[in-house]
């Protein structure tokens, strides 16, 4: 059984806006998974779908095997949610409100002190007085307190200085080996690629691509751009990808033999030569 199963789902606004259309995807228990695209692509849309916020015209939305709309109070049981747009009671102080959270979950408090001196937040602070960094980290207190199956967090990071994004990235880490699957949506390309299995890359609704992350570190695949002196009639060699020609500018990914790549380079009277990593930030441009 997946911790996730998002089958065929399809949800349209009024005057025909396309929430989301064909999402499909699943995660794993001890698994974090990266949704990334930009604004209006869809994610936040399929994260409210999954927290029982948007109903879905069509298609199949399970967490830990319950429907979330015929099953939602048992779907959403063990998940654990950091929205990206916060809210909270501002009269209340941050122990009050966190206790508040756990009581509705029927958790107990036991993690509350540790996980606030962690993420250094003052417990004695009313929610209203907060900055947006010291909100985001009420958020994932909440979230983390409930000691959850399942932790669904919506740019999670936006507002966190550095330190505590580290911190932040440790014990998403710790969670991952208890167990705990993760559905993480960022804009931050390199934290997803830093601390995800696999990424979903969203587009006009539409899930375009599922990519293992493995796939960018093992492949060392490389992004070459070259201009020479004169026009080549052709380049056969064995790893070329997505080659684009213009006069004298050779462009194209490569994952061959890198020495037979130098020969021939070697052998060229270039102007211009650039070799870099192709990374997730490439791959995501590359659908956009």
């Amino acid at each position: 059984m997946f911790a996730i199963e998002v089958a065929d789902i399809k949800k349209i606004y009024d005057k025909s806006i396309v929430g989301v259309e064909k999402v499909s995807f699943n995660i794993n228990y001890g698994e974090i998974f990266g949704f990334i695209g930009p604004n209006g692509a869809g994610k936040s849309t399929t994260i409210r779908a999954l927290m029982g916020l948007v109903k879905v015209d069509s298609g199949l939305i399970n967490i830990e095997g319950f429907d979330c709309f015929k099953d939602g109070d048992k779907a959403r049981e063990n998940v654990g949610y950091v929205p990206s747009e916060l809210s909270f009671y501002n009269s209340m102080t941050v122990r009050k409100y966190i206790e508040f959270i756990l009581k509705q979950k029927g958790r107990n408090f036991e993690r509350i002190d540790e996980l606030c001196t962690y993420f250094e937040l003052n417990q004695n602070r009313k929610t209203g007085e907060l900055s947006l960094g010291n909100k985001k980290k009420l958020a994932i207190v909440c979230a983390l307190a409930c000691s959850p199956k399942v932790l669904i967090m919506d740019e999670a990071t936006t507002g966190l200085d550095p330190i505590i994004q580290q911190k932040f990235f440790s014990m998403l880490e710790q969670e991952k080996k208890k167990g705990t699957a993760i559905l993480l949506s960022s804009h931050n390309l390199n934290e997803i690629q830093r601390c995800c299995d696999r990424v979903g890359i969203i587009k006009n609704g539409v899930l375009v691509a599922i990519k293992e992350i493995g796939e960018f570190k093992s492949k060392l695949l490389k992004h070459i751009v070259f201009e020479t002196r004169s026009n080549l009639l052709a380049i056969h060699l064995d790893g070329i990808e997505d080659l684009k020609v213009d006069g004298c500018r050779y462009e194209f990914n490569f994952n061959g033999n890198m020495s037979y790549l130098i020969n021939l380079l070697s052998s060229l009277d270039l102007v211009n030569l650039s070799i870099t990593d192709v990374d997730l930030n490439d791959e995501f441009l590359r659908w956009y």
